[in-house]
């Protein structure tokens, strides 16, 4: 789309502290998969949109070999509206609402930070194009993050 900055430029050092701090609002992150997050601008609406999600989980090897599993997690609501410079709109989806979305259920938060305004979304599964960042290895039981740096 037109207008757009996508994930593959680098993120602007203030967005890069929000997504991180926005992505620390998930609880027991000892036993979550990795964290990923895609970002761009919007110049028609001059808004930065982020959404933070917890990767999937590879099942490698054994009779489930090849099989995407999503990483169930909780997040701390109140820590995320306290990144907002004033308290944002927070909507809750339940799931796919317009065809074109790839994305299902999340909570949506929309406001300002460090006066730009953002459209956050902590997303419930990772999208479906997002390769799972961690691999779960059939015989050993041996769990291994194959995203590095997130």
């Amino acid at each position: 789309m037109t207008g757009f900055s996508e994930s593959a430029t680098p993120p602007p050092a203030w967005l890069r502290w929000f997504a991180n701090d926005a992505a620390r609002s998930i609880l027991d992150t000892q036993f979550h998969a990795p964290v990923g997050c895609h970002y761009f601008y919007c110049e028609d609406r001059d808004e930065w949109e982020v959404a933070v999600f917890v990767s999937a989980t590879e099942v490698f090897g054994g009779p489930r070999d090849g099989t995407v599993v999503p990483c169930p997690f909780q997040a701390d609501v109140s820590h995320v509206i306290g990144l907002f410079d004033r308290p944002p709109r927070v909507h809750w989806q339940t799931g796919t609402v317009h065809e074109e979305e790839d994305v299902g259920q999340l909570l949506s938060f929309e406001g300002v930070v460090r006066g730009r305004r953002v459209w956050l979304r902590l997303l419930g599964e990772a999208p479906p194009q997002v390769r799972p960042g961690r691999l779960l290895h059939a015989h050993t039981g041996e769990i291994e993050d194959v995203w590095q740096g997130v």
